[in-house]
């Protein structure tokens, strides 16, 4: 019974992050005038799931959802939406974001998996 309302109540992670060190990103994301704009933002980590990275500025200057682009020479970019963004520290221009990945297909994925395993550890 106790396996169980552990179980329940106290679920695993489905993907575990790994940490990048001195990566940054291309994010391309949509803005309010209807164009997109490409922003390098440093990653502290990325899993399977999603990923959570720093950039300065204020929420309202990055989209809720955009693509992002792993590398230069990968031709798929990765859907993504926010599930968190909150201040670095109080009073600090950076913001701290974490984004879930949305996949569109196979292809993006499979470079999504090598790219974690050549960077991550």
């Amino acid at each position: 019974m106790l396996q169980f309302l552990k179980r329940l109540f106290f679920k695993d992670r489905r993907y575990y992050p790994r940490h990048l060190v001195n990566c940054s990103f291309d994010l391309v994301v949509p803005t309010n005038e209807g164009t997109t704009i490409k922003r390098k933002v440093d990653v502290i980590d990325i899993s399977f799931g999603g990923f959570a990275f720093m950039y300065e500025g204020s929420p309202c200057d990055l989209a809720n959802s955009g693509r992002i682009s792993l590398s230069k020479g990968m031709p798929a970019t990765i859907g993504f939406k926010t599930v968190s963004d909150v201040e670095r520290s109080e009073g600090s221009t950076y913001r701290r974001r974490g984004v879930k990945f949305e996949f569109k297909s196979l292809f993006a994925k499979k470079q999504l998996v090598e790219f974690i395993e050549e960077y991550g550890f």
